[in-house]
């Protein structure tokens, strides 16, 4: 099938699939070459004329054993123009049908005609906003880059703390709950559910209503700062059994200082369990 072609003032446009100019596109010029469909050379990029002079022409009709002069020089072009608004929004709403896209800024440079494409895998958070890379398919393979900055958003559930969160204290499921919330796509990083959440500790304190981020928890340690914590102190045969404040947190097998709320004298106890350290004994 001969390549459809368009005049566009002094040049042919060539069609968004075309890669290459064969030897019957020059047949306006050539007549003898309308059935030889071989490349002679290939498609401009866009904003490029492509230009065969009849010199060239002539040379081409020698190459290919055709008789008569060139009847005119050829032009050929790629048609190229600004992408619109609905072009774009089109194309962002094939991969998000179920997001709320506003099109803030987009690029104006003038591209090829052929198919836009938005991958989601080029969405990226840009501060508040979202920037998205995309490109224009055209020819055999070949892509043009196109950019919009967008606001974007999806609703998908989340874990919300149900109240305010503490640093350092287990998490239980009745402090959490699941919320529909607009987010921007694709993010990671959140807990997926609240079992997930459950029986962990915030780094920091979390505030009632805050979307709760997997990076925020922390394994829930079995002492934390503050806490009243059992202290066993072993002296050779002796044992005493004493309360303590822990001045900071810790797991099993972790030391941590504590204080003795009557003396006010600071010492370190190892952690054996929840709310109990142990003083001067082997590990058990």
């Amino acid at each position: 099938m001969m390549l459809a072609l368009l005049a566009l003032g002094n040049c042919v446009a060539l069609g968004p699939a075309a890669d290459g100019i064969l030897a019957r596109d020059l047949a306006p010029a050539l007549p003898a070459l309308a059935d030889v469909a071989v490349v002679v050379s290939p498609a401009p990029v866009p904003g490029v004329q492509r230009v065969f002079r009849m010199s060239e022409l002539q040379r081409m009709a020698a190459r290919f054993g055709v008789a008569g002069e060139p009847a005119k020089e050829m032009c050929f072009e790629r048609p190229a123009a600004p992408p619109s608004r609905d072009q774009l929004e089109e194309a962002l709403r094939r991969q998000l049908p179920e997001a709320r896209i506003e099109i803030l800024d987009y690029g104006r440079m003038p591209v090829p005609e052929g198919e836009i494409e938005f991958p989601l895998k080029g969405l990226r958070r840009a501060g508040a906003d979202g920037f998205w890379s995309g490109s224009v398919k055209y020819g055999a393979g070949r892509t043009f880059p196109l950019w919009v900055r967008v606001r974007v958003s999806v609703r998908e559930p989340r874990v919300v703390a149900a109240e305010d969160l503490p640093a350092g204290r287990p998490i239980t499921a009745g402090q959490l709950r699941m919320e529909d919330r607009e987010v921007f796509p694709r993010e990671k990083g959140f807990a997926p559910s609240v079992d997930t959440a459950a029986g962990r500790a915030a780094r920091l304190a979390i505030a009632a209503g805050t979307v709760v981020r997997l990076d925020a928890l922390a394994a829930a340690q079995d002492v934390v700062r503050g806490d009243r914590v059992s202290v066993e102190v072993h002296s050779g045969g002796a044992y005493l059994r004493l309360e303590g404040i822990a001045e900071a947190s810790g797991a099993v097998g972790q030391s941590i200082p504590v204080t003795n709320p009557g003396s006010h004298k600071r010492f370190w106890a190892r952690v054996e369990g929840k709310g109990r350290v142990v003083v001067g004994k082997g590990p058990s």
